[in-house]
């Protein structure tokens, strides 16, 4: 268990973009294209996705599926060694079933998805649930479930029963979790908001946003002025794409598609943002079918970066 867990959460809640020390391992020139990230090194031919940076932008937690679509996902990490990634091994704390890592702003504290079993649910059918880790002396502590009415056990039914699987978790710079689940029989996934009470997380309530089609791994840009996700507002689309939504005076913009070539004939999903916003990650099938990362500059996506 961590240890001050309150004040861990507390300490969620104050968190405030933060860019790279030094600019790696980016320069100044624009990336106008997808490019594919680390190629053999952190993009291989295994599935990836779901990338988020240490605050310098030189260590970095991703997803890998072992064994094809139907393997075992894991979190990775890759720091740079000698100005170059290094070969990525698995993180201290994924166990089995975990994906979708999310390193807050200050480095210290890593949010992820697991289907390891929640302590006092008894006997159930396991499904992803959000946990929480943090970094120490000697490394990240055991991870926790995040605490509240966030995490919640499958529905035994019928094959259009609500899975319940919180994936995607990320928290904006007042504190409020943003996740996405699939929490109603006759939706597919949405993107939920919780917000913070003490060391918990509650008055849960989809976003607006959300349609009748699946929207899930919300992304924000560190200036908090876009959210990015995923998903097919169409019910009736063949692919993933990634959406783009601007903070307005009333809460979000309807969402529209990024553009080509960043949204293919392909899948695209599980953004981010780099530390400085000046970059978008993704993941996309588009080469040889497997999922790997690329990243674009935001210029390509028409949106201004933050300022600093």
């Amino acid at each position: 268990m961590l240890k001050n867990l309150p004040q861990l959460i507390l300490a969620l809640f104050a968190l405030a973009a933060c860019t790279q020390s030094d600019g790696y391992p980016f320069g100044a020139e624009p990336v106008t294209e997808p490019t594919l990230f680390a190629p053999d090194i952190i993009s291989t031919a295994a599935d990836e996705y779901g990338i988020t940076f240490s605050p310098d932008g030189r260590e970095a937690y991703f997803t890998r599926v072992v064994g094809g679509r139907r393997g075992l996902p894991r979190i990775l990490v890759s720091r740079v060694v000698d100005g170059a990634w290094g070969v990525p091994e698995p993180a201290s704390f994924s166990e089995g079933w975990e994906e979708a890592p999310f390193l807050t702003a200050d480095g210290e504290r890593l949010i992820f998805s697991s289907r390891r079993n929640v302590p006092g649910w008894g006997a159930v059918r396991s499904n992803n649930n959000l946990w929480m880790t943090q970094r120490g002396p000697d490394g990240w502590s055991s991870a926790v479930p995040l605490p509240g009415e966030v995490n919640k056990p499958r529905v035994e039914g019928g094959r259009n029963s609500p899975t319940r699987s919180e994936t995607g978790g990320i928290l904006i710079a007042d504190g409020t979790l943003l996740y996405s689940t699939h929490e109603e029989p006759d939706r597919a996934q949405d993107i939920y908001a919780a917000d913070p009470l003490g060391d918990r997380f509650i008055n849960v309530r989809p976003l607006l946003l959300n349609s009748s089609g699946n929207e899930a791994g919300p992304a924000m840009s560190p200036d908090g002025r876009f959210l990015v996700f995923h998903g097919f507002r169409d019910v009736y689309a063949r692919s993933d794409d990634l959406f783009v939504s601007e903070r307005i005076g009333y809460g979000w913009s309807e969402p529209r598609p990024l553009p080509e070539p960043i949204n293919s004939s392909f899948d695209e999903g599980y953004a981010s943002f780099s530390r400085d916003g000046r970059f978008l990650f993704f993941a996309s099938d588009r080469g040889a079918g497997s999922m790997s990362i690329y990243y674009v500059g935001v210029e390509a996506l028409g949106l201004t970066p933050e300022d600093g």
